[in-house]
């Protein structure tokens, strides 16, 4: 499977996870949940996110030993799928069926 249709199908399952209520929305609430809730199974990050704001999501889920994974979607897509307005950088997966879903599409 390509990189583009394994994108498109991880944010088709990342739109119902939003739908369902399981999905924490933004960097500073995914930093914010990994350090003190710690409900995120997996975080998704859009592949345009700035250099610092990979850094910064990478070096929290290597601390809290949470999956992390890039996306070649960019921020408004990611947005848009998820019904949000504008850009989303990064989201938090809070349900262990989601993450395992998302997580058997990703090539490892």
């Amino acid at each position: 499977m390509s990189e583009h249709m394994e994108s498109e199908k991880i944010v088709r399952l990342l739109g119902l996870a939003a739908k369902a209520g399981k999905l924490i929305f933004g960097t500073d609430m995914v930093c914010e949940d990994l350090r003190s809730k710690k409900r995120i199974l997996l975080v998704v990050e859009s592949g345009d996110s700035s250099e610092n704001t990979h850094k910064k999501i990478g070096d929290k889920c290597a601390y809290y030993s949470v999956k992390h994974i890039r996306l070649s979607t960019d921020t408004e897509t990611l947005g848009a799928a998820l019904g949000k307005r504008g850009g989303i950088a990064a989201v938090g997966v809070a349900d262990a069926s989601f993450a395992a879903g998302i997580g058997s599409l990703i090539h490892e």
